[in-house]
């Protein structure tokens, strides 16, 4: 996407600013420069609001993990990678775990839980499709798989809302959805109309019975996909890299996407009309990039970056009501000794929270981490809200004082009121002496 330019135009007829402004209001201009210097930026000063602890490393080498669910009741962690490794992991103890074995040898890059909560699907290289069963931890290739999806390779998977169909994403646009036929068990995969060349990054289904489902990709922007499977592209979108996107929740009607570029996509959705959807981006300048997204809490995201760090998102945040970030942990504050200083250079590749400003996160190498507010610090969200509370008490207060120190006029005023008024306590304390003189010759 083109920006319009920020150089100022010039012609001949244009006058120097001193000249045009006038010598009286160049205190006020002054003023005026330094109050814009003081007004918040988006940018994230280097801050923190948690810090990481280290629980456990899953296994003592590189497991390369891509991907990781929370189950819908919130008590298990399925975890999936590379040549075929799958995991899961007690969410409130992740020492707590049960190795599954996957039964196939090739990259594992997705996995999404089925609303039910008793299965799950798992994507991944060469046209892998398995289903895990939570009551006896089997993982099965899906029946139709193998000839539906030979030779293509697949890195997004969900279910849509209700559970009855699920969609799949690939490189080079594929997308496609599927369902298991309930008379005869045997998959059924239909290639979706509509779909563009770029990669697919990420699939999420909006958890409202007949909502849409999000889909990003690397280079032609975000799609929704509706009721009917039609895949609707939304024009703006198409200038970011799209790393990630997610419907949190089912009270909120929108989607959000992260891009490499530093850039949030907020899809507010219209659930009766996808071609009424509407499509808002936002810069956030953080050092970094964005990689993905979680859910922190019922009202905020977090957003995860590489080097590895999280970006605090309230999703009704701002003036516009559309998002604002808040800093939550920045590369610099991982750690510098020992397994943190290790950490700070992995790569998050999910998590999940156990409470508003309490949660886990783990890296492709394994690694588990618990990030939670230090012990001494503010508590109630209070340590999100600080920084733009210290902002906006702060300036009014230092813009009055720029604007004296610029102003002569304001100056001699202020120092002509100080006069009045002690003179006035001079005058008064004068009269007080001579009355009480007055009383005491009397007497």
């Amino acid at each position: 996407m083109q920006h319009p330019s920020t150089e100022p135009r010039r012609d001949k007829t244009d006058l120097p600013l001193d000249q045009l402004m006038g010598d009286r209001s160049r205190p006020l201009f002054v003023a005026a420069v330094l109050l814009l210097m003081l007004l918040p930026t988006p940018v994230l000063a280097h801050n923190t609001v948690v810090e990481l602890k280290h629980i456990r490393i899953i296994e003592l080498r590189d497991i390369g993990v891509e991907e990781s669910a929370l189950s819908p009741d919130g008590i298990d962690v399925l975890l999936v990678g590379l040549e075929g490794w799958a995991h899961l992991l007690d969410a409130a103890d992740p020492n707590a775990e049960v190795e599954l074995n996957s039964n196939d040898v090739d990259d594992l890059r997705d996995v999404d839980w089925h609303p039910r909560g008793n299965t799950a699907l798992i994507v991944g290289d060469s046209g892998t499709m398995l289903r895990y069963a939570r009551e006896d931890h089997s993982i099965t290739h899906v029946s139709g798989s193998a000839g539906a999806l030979y030779g293509q390779d697949l890195s997004a998977v969900s279910w849509d809302g209700p559970g009855n169909w699920a969609y799949l994403g690939g490189p080079g646009g594929l997308l496609m959805r599927y369902r298991e036929n309930g008379t005869t068990g045997e998959g059924e995969f239909h290639p979706l109309e509509g779909s563009r060349s770029s990669d697919i990054t990420a699939i999420d289904c909006h958890t409202v019975m007949h909502s849409h489902c999000a889909v990003s990709t690397r280079s032609d922007g975000l799609a929704l996909i509706d009721v009917n499977h039609t895949v609707h592209w939304l024009p703006t979108s198409g200038a970011t890299d799209w790393a990630d996107v997610i419907c949190p929740t089912a009270e909120l009607d929108r989607c959000v996407a992260v891009g490499r570029d530093q850039t949030v996509g907020v899809v507010l959705l219209d659930v009766n009309d996808a071609g009424n959807n509407q499509f808002h981006s936002k810069r956030v300048e953080t050092e970094g990039q964005f990689t993905g997204v979680q859910v922190r809490d019922e009202d905020s995201l977090l957003l995860t970056t590489a080097p590895l760090g999280y970006v605090d998102w309230l999703l009704e945040g701002g003036s516009d009501q559309l998002g604002q970030a808040y800093p939550w942990i920045d590369n610099d504050h991982v750690g510098e000794e020992g397994v943190l200083l290790l950490l700070s250079n992995q790569r998050i590749i999910g998590g999940w929270s156990d409470a508003s400003e309490t949660g886990y996160g783990i890296t492709s190498y394994g690694t588990v981490f618990h990030y939670a507010p230090p012990s001494d610090s503010l508590s109630d969200k209070l340590g999100s809200a600080i920084a733009p509370l210290l902002v906006i008490i702060a300036v009014p207060g230092v813009v009055l004082g720029l604007i004296y120190m610029s102003s002569p006029k304001l100056q001699k005023w202020y120092m002509g009121r100080r006069k009045a008024k002690h003179q006035a306590k001079v005058d008064a304390a004068k009269a007080a002496d001579k009355e009480r003189a007055g009383r005491k010759k009397r007497r």
